[in-house]
């Protein structure tokens, strides 16, 4: 079953059913448009949001990182992956180390890697504890303390930690978009490089997710928890305004046209024949 796939379980006499889920590159715009939608809808749509699994897609990220910006050799045998009890349960798995690397002969491939991009650079702003508070139970009204805070510090439910580890996967984000300028080019009409085509994919999926917000408010759907269409907004504002210098230009004045995350491009990809040279953020 992909994801964003709606689903129930259904027996034929009493039991505990066991199950899983897990994220694919080929599957990325639709493990968005489920994420989007558990935000925007909260219980509405889900059960439960599974907050810890978020950050599988920064490792995701990290492991295309890895291979195509920092050039690690796809040719080696093993990847050990160990994660640490105190967040997952432990284990260690061992496959090909390049083994789930998209293939970038498609724009598919390419999309849904702008796709994980997008996530990554947003992660805070589609976090619930953005909108919450470390000393407030989830799913209680915040007080006029608690949102003053808000306004006048950012203060949320994020630790410093989750805060510096989303600026690390925004900047490789970042990064991964220029790496694919650098060595790709994107034919047909519109902008051919590939820092254009994602900042507009971008601004896209963003108009988009405030746009479906706004929608839900209309029809009294609350979503995250201490969350409004404004808040979002604001969350959105303060991530453009300091950094991203390549993705400003965001306008959200009329959202009539971002009715959705779908994003066709008609372009397709062309490996450059000489490589542009590589600089981006600095990752030391």
């Amino acid at each position: 079953m992909k994801a964003n796939a709606p689903h129930a379980v259904f027996t034929t006499e009493h039991c505990i059913a066991v199950g899983g889920h897990f994220f694919s590159f080929s599957n990325m715009q639709q493990t968005m448009f489920g994420l989007v939608h558990a935000f925007v809808m909260d219980t509405l749509v889900t059960n439960t949001e599974h907050p810890r699994t978020r950050v599988l897609l920064f490792r995701m990220l990290q492991y295309l990182y890895k291979f195509y910006v920092q050039e690690a050799n796809p040719n080696s045998k093993w990847l050990l992956v160990d994660v640490p009890s105190s967040t997952f349960m432990t284990y260690t798995s061992q496959e090909n180390a390049a083994s789930h690397l998209p293939a970038l002969t498609n724009m598919d491939s390419f999309i849904n890697i702008f796709t994980l991009c997008n996530y990554c650079i947003l992660a805070n702003v589609l976090d619930p504890r953005t909108y919450n508070f470390a000393d407030l139970h989830y799913g209680h009204a915040a007080s006029a303390t608690h949102l003053s805070q808000r306004e006048e510090h950012d203060y949320n439910a994020l630790s410093p930690d989750d805060r510096r580890y989303f600026s690390y996967v925004r900047g490789l984000a970042v990064n991964l978009i220029h790496w694919v300028n650098c060595h790709y080019i994107f034919e047909g009409g519109g902008p051919n490089d590939a820092i254009t085509t994602a900042r507009t994919y971008l601004h896209h999926q963003i108009r988009a997710i405030l746009h479906y917000k706004m929608m839900a408010e209309k029809e009294n759907v609350q979503g995250v928890p201490n969350c409004t269409a404004a808040d979002l907004r604001r969350q959105i504002t303060l991530l453009f305004a300091d950094g991203l210098m390549e993705f400003r230009g965001l306008s959200l004045l009329d959202l009539t046209e971002a009715a959705s995350l779908a994003w066709e491009t008609g372009l397709t990809p062309k490996k450059r024949g000489k490589p542009l040279d590589f600089i981006g953020i600095d990752d030391s």
